[in-house]
């Protein structure tokens, strides 16, 4: 599962039926990091991204069955750690693309 961010686009959902992996996409940023509502940054190379935000992104599938598996990937990622209780936020890492 891909957050995708670029300047012209804002937030997307790209693979949204990939629950093994979570992502944030930046295009066009270099080493920056943007200002991007309902996503914090931890340090350069990982972020916080609010799990109420992801369900919410153009690209998410409006379905019974993707709320489940979205619902299961946070469960698992809670049991591993990758969930800030305080923000309910979870853990994605960062890929950067020119």
């Amino acid at each position: 599962m891909i957050v995708d961010h670029s300047p012209r686009d804002g937030l997307r959902l790209l693979e949204p039926e990939d629950f093994k992996g979570f992502k944030l996409r930046l295009s066009g940023h270099a080493d920056v990091r943007p200002a991007i509502g309902g996503v914090r940054f931890v340090d350069d190379g990982n972020v916080l991204i609010g799990v109420d935000l992801v369900p919410a992104l153009p690209g998410a599938p409006d379905t019974d069955d993707w709320r489940r598996g979205y619902q299961a990937m946070v469960a698992y990622a809670a049991g591993k750690g990758w969930v800030d209780d305080a923000t309910n936020a979870i853990r994605a890492h960062v890929e950067r693309l020119p």
